[in-house]
């Protein structure tokens, strides 16, 4: 359903950047819901910002 989830924003040209376990969560009926879109953007060709949360980003990006 992640997956799903994020195909169908990336369709909308919404690039969800903040995915982790805290913002993802689950309603009555078994289905996915994204939260916290703060971070989000509308991207129709490329972004150069760097944002996320550092314990779950890569070393080789919070050192350049």
């Amino acid at each position: 359903m992640v997956i799903l989830t994020l195909e169908y924003l990336h369709t909308k040209l919404i690039m969800f950047r903040n995915l982790k376990p805290e913002n993802l969560m689950i309603d009555d009926q078994g289905y996915l819901k994204f939260i916290d879109f703060g971070y989000s953007k509308i991207v129709e060709d490329k972004t150069f910002t760097i944002c996320g949360t550092p314990a779950y980003m890569a070393p080789e990006i919070l050192l350049n």
